[in-house]
């Protein structure tokens, strides 16, 4: 058990890497699409309030089963 909740532990730190990395260029992943320039503001916030909701919601499922199970 204590090896799967290292690992878990060690899962953290590429999935935090790369949540921060795809916030950082969120931009040129998922900013505005330049051949649909009827795409509202609501759009784009919404894809990116998407991304961080399952980075977040991997984040804490991380946690709570390398620390709480």
């Amino acid at each position: 058990m204590l090896f799967f909740k290292i690992l878990i532990g060690l899962g953290l730190i590429p999935w935090t890497i790369a949540g921060l990395y795809l916030m950082a260029r969120f931009q040129h992943f998922f900013g505005p699409d330049r051949q649909h320039p009827s795409e509202t503001p609501g759009e784009r916030s919404f894809g990116i309030t998407h991304v961080f909701a399952v980075w977040l919601g991997g984040v804490a499922l991380g946690i709570y089963f390398a620390f709480f199970v």
